[in-house]
């Protein structure tokens, strides 16, 4: 039988803690463990559990939870127990930082932390739960990102449905003519090389990768919405995945980054399905660079529109045959049949001009075998029709069913050969399109000028961009 005289410290407990219960506070058990501290399992450590501890102690019963009591841990409630049951009651709990989200942080107890408790005296300093980080990448094009540089999306941009990270569409079935370039790049960042992380994702559209081709056996395996420990190398702090949407639907979805242990949000990228392609033709003898040839205007329009986010693609205009055929055709019936592309926009300069015309009259020919589509917007600058490479005919027919069509053209001399387009019906600015020359900005220009002049250039963006918007 238990000697009262053992309870003497706990009567003792009960007078100072009496004395002091407006200092008293309720601590919410650790969670996911057993707080033995918490005897009558209430979640907090208070007056309250003196009284269930004392009748542990003189009747020993099954308690509510296997710890209670057992200060210990000997697998009974007795006289060894009374000493650290005090000292618990009586000590102050541990303070420190806990993280509720990326940049929140408050400083409390462990077990009142609602997040990631970063430990014992740790402070709020500046980026203490800045602990983790993703980056996605603009679309791959074939085995790599030329014709453009690697380009991260923007960390004001990460979260927006429309300038966030443009994903295609990757169902079931769908056989890149140029190899699997529809997987987005993302990097996974951690500042605490032991910190184990996990990704959740708003929807099962969403699969991930450690492979950029989906190698067999290097998926990443999703239980629910969240994933498990993200297989970094050992002391690594950086993982690159690659990020599949694999259900034939449009739509969009968030995959943030969070520490194992909590539902904390460290960082999150929103993909959202491309709806759109542009197809971006350069004159005769113009192939794309990197880095881009500041002189070949429709790439740098090009580049521009795939940096904030379009599903962008640039061809040498010798990609297009006189009857429209081709790689650039291919690449835009593939848009439209495997990755429920639904609206299409082609420019192109001098040949290039041309070969927009060919493709489009192509792509309307033959719509009724590639899908629904439209033509939402295309554009000539000073067009020359592309039956040949020595064609220098001018291109003055709008392209079949195009919904924008904008033009610029200069008045060809002998110092260009007399290349030039012309006016073209039904474009914009309208009625025919815009002849620079009439401009103080482009007065005297030729063709080898036209492409490069930036009130052109970012006429074309805005046409482009506005077509391209839902």
């Amino acid at each position: 039988m238990l000697r009262f005289d053992l309870l003497s410290p706990l009567l003792s407990l009960a007078m100072t803690l009496g004395l002091f219960a407006s200092h008293a506070h309720a601590e919410p058990s650790p969670r996911g463990g057993c707080d033995p501290c918490d005897v009558n399992c209430d979640t907090a450590r208070d007056l309250t559990d003196i009284e269930p501890f004392v009748a542990l102690l003189i009747e020993p019963t099954a308690p509510c939870l296997p710890c209670a009591g057992d200060m210990d841990a000997s697998g009974e409630v007795d006289g060894r127990d009374i000493d650290p049951f005090v000292v618990c009651m009586l000590t102050p709990p541990a303070l420190g930082a806990c993280c509720t989200g990326a940049g929140n942080c408050t400083i409390t107890t462990e077990s009142q932390c609602t997040g990631l408790w970063l430990g014992d005296g740790t402070t709020c300093t500046a980026g203490a739960c800045s602990l983790g980080q993703l980056t996605a990448y603009r679309p791959q094009h074939g085995g790599g990102y030329f014709p453009f540089s690697k380009t991260a999306v923007a960390e004001m941009d990460e979260e927006s449905p429309t300038r966030g990270a443009g994903i295609r569409i990757n169902a079931p079935g769908d056989v890149d003519p140029s190899g699997e370039d529809d997987l987005i790049e993302l990097l996974v960042q951690r500042t605490t090389p032991t910190l184990p992380v996990a990704l959740r994702r708003g929807s099962d559209a969403l699969r991930v990768w450690t492979t950029r081709t989906k190698s067999a056996g290097t998926e990443i395996a999703f239980m629910g919405d969240r994933t498990g420990s993200l297989p970094f190398n050992a002391g690594a702090t950086s993982l690159t995945l690659w990020v599949e949407w694999a259900a034939a639907i449009h739509g969009d979805a968030t995959l943030t980054l969070e520490p194992l242990a909590a539902a904390v949000d460290f960082d999150a990228v929103r993909f959202h399905t491309f709806g759109a392609v542009v197809l971006a033709l350069g004159g005769e003898d113009q192939s794309p660079s990197v880095p881009v040839d500041a002189n070949h205007g429709t790439f740098v329009v090009g580049v521009a529109l795939y940096g904030r986010g379009y599903d962008v693609h640039m061809f040498d205009e010798d990609l297009v045959s006189a009857d429209g055929s081709g790689p650039v055709y291919n690449e835009a019936v593939t848009a439209v049949r495997d990755r429920l592309v639904s609206r299409v926009s082609i420019f192109g300069y001098s040949h290039g001009g041309g070969s927009t015309y060919d493709l489009a009259d192509r792509l309307d020919l033959n719509r009724a075998g590639i899908g629904v589509f439209e033509i939402r917007a295309t554009s000539y600058v000073d067009a020359v029709e592309n039956d040949s490479d020595f064609d220098v005919s001018q291109e003055l027919r709008r392209p079949p069913s195009t919904g924008y069509h904008a033009n610029h053209y200069q008045n060809g001399s002998l110092s260009d050969f007399f290349l030039d387009g012309g006016p073209v019906p039904d474009s914009n600015p309208p009625p025919t399109g815009l002849n620079v020359e009439t401009t103080p900005w482009g007065a005297g220009s030729t063709h080898f000028q036209v492409d490069d002049f930036i009130q052109v250039r970012s006429y074309i963006e805005a046409a482009i961009e506005t077509a391209v918007l839902p």
